[in-house]
């Protein structure tokens, strides 16, 4: 089986380059200059552009193509853990193929599945629904359109709530009311149940409200709220009977032509009731902020990046109020790109006796930057330092350091490849509450293609 893998992986790394149809580098170009903040080059005109050879009339087709080679040392890929000593290797593929038909501009419908799997000494594979809807505008009232169907939710920065886009996503079977009365301004109300095959098994429903109003090009202001029922599964941690409630705001601004800034402030209340009888209350806080910067690097535009991400933690979750922050839908890169961390609610290891001791809350520090070598490559680099906001008794706060190369190739258009180099300090917390300071390693290659 992972012989086939293989073959299958160095098939796509080479057929795939050959036979996507030359496109113009708008796209490739478009990128560059926004990142130097030099503006966007114009369009080519209609006359200009390639027909699309997989458009028929009111018909797409499409296909979302990702397949990647990852290896890790003293870490599991199966449960995202530490795991002094074991290390794996495995071949992840993920194809998206989707059909969308637009009879009018008022209406579409799109039907999208889903094959994932995994080679590894534990196969996996899956091939179903992942999105399945029907959108159109309501007559009567500008700006007002309906989404019904299975979904992503996106939003935002994708801070608290995003669609997974590493691994196997995240959606709804959901309906999504919107509403645009000017271009200034928008308002969702949506909602819907959790698809447990692709959210990590958790299931639960989640309700929410989002709006955002953008008085000028270069500021802009969101308020939303979510209400999350969402049970255990392989990132919730919630019990059967919690409802977390989230409160949020997220700030945009520019300074001066070069420094972007993002604020975004998320208050948590609800109940945490694991036994179905007594309640404690959930009383959370977490948020991040961002500024980037555009340098001017002479010939190669970049950007460089600093961030501060904060969750609050609860040294006693048993007793009295909870107030330990979860985001566990996020879509960020504030926590790494290993999935060491999973979110601000903090990170669990096992000692050296099989028992979860648990840091609690986090803080979050990162800097980084990215380059454009050419039109075609660019490097980035980032490091996040990881704190902890409570642990048990005599345990360090020191979570560790993460640090992230990423070089990305753009062969065609819609066609790149990434090599990625990854590294886990651990700090005193391993040491102390698993036994082992062991540093942990992950090296991946990617291939993913969007027609």
């Amino acid at each position: 089986m992972r012989k086939r893998a293989v073959l299958t992986f160095v098939f796509l790394l080479v057929a795939v380059p050959l036979y996507v149809p030359a496109t113009p580098l708008a796209h490739e170009l478009r990128e560059a200059h926004e990142s130097s903040g030099k503006g966007t080059p114009e369009e080519p005109s209609a006359a200009e552009k390639p027909a699309n050879p997989l458009r028929f009339g009111p018909v797409k087709l499409g296909l979302d193509s990702l397949a990647r080679a990852e290896a890790t040392t003293h870490f599991s890929l199966g449960s995202f853990s530490f795991t002094p000593g074991n290390d794996e290797s495995r071949i992840l593929f993920r194809l998206r193929p989707s059909v969308t038909v637009t009879p009018s501009e008022n209406v579409s419908a799109r039907v999208e599945g889903q094959w994932y799997a995994f080679y590894d000494d534990k196969d996996f594979s899956l091939f179903s629904l992942y999105q399945g809807y029907v959108e159109g505008a309501l007559p009567g009232v500008k700006g007002l359109s309906l989404k019904a169907g299975r979904q992503e939710f996106v939003y935002g920065s994708t801070f608290l709530l995003g669609s997974d886009t590493f691994y196997d996503g995240l959606t709804f079977d959901a309906a999504r009311l919107s509403w645009k009365p000017t271009e200034k301004i928008s308002l969702d109300l949506f909602g819907g149940q959790y698809v447990r095959k692709w959210a990590g098994d958790i299931g639960g429903k989640l309700f929410g409200i989002y709006a955002a109003y953008a008085p000028g090009k270069t500021h802009s202001v969101d308020l939303y709220g979510l209400r999350d029922t969402g049970g255990a599964g392989a990132t919730h941690v919630g019990g059967e009977h919690e409802v977390t409630y989230s409160v949020g705001t997220r700030l945009i601004g520019k300074v001066g032509k070069s420094v972007t800034y993002e604020l975004e402030p998320v208050y948590q209340f609800g109940r945490k009731n694991k036994d179905g009888t007594s309640h404690n209350d959930i009383r959370a806080y977490g948020g991040h902020a961002d500024l980037t910067l555009d340098p001017a690097l002479g010939r190669y535009p970049g950007k460089i990046f600093l961030s501060y991400a904060f969750g609050s933690g609860d040294g006693n979750p048993g007793e009295g109020k909870f107030t330990e922050f979860h985001n566990p839908d996020n879509d960020t890169s504030w926590i790494g790109d290993m999935s060491v961390i999973g979110d601000l609610s903090g990170l669990t290891v096992a000692d050296p006796a099989g028992n979860a001791v648990h840091a609690s809350g986090l803080h979050v520090i990162t800097a980084g930057g990215g380059i454009d070598v050419t039109e075609k490559l660019n490097v980035s680099l980032d490091g996040h330092y990881f704190r902890a906001v409570k642990t048990p008794a005599r345990i360090s706060k020191e979570i560790g350091i993460e640090t992230n190369l990423i070089l990305t190739c753009k062969l065609k258009e819609n066609v790149s490849v990434l090599v990625s180099g990854n590294r886990f300090l651990t700090g005193g917390f391993f040491k102390e509450a698993a036994g082992s300071g062991k540093d942990i390693n992950y090296f991946y290659a990617q291939l993913q293609a969007t027609f």
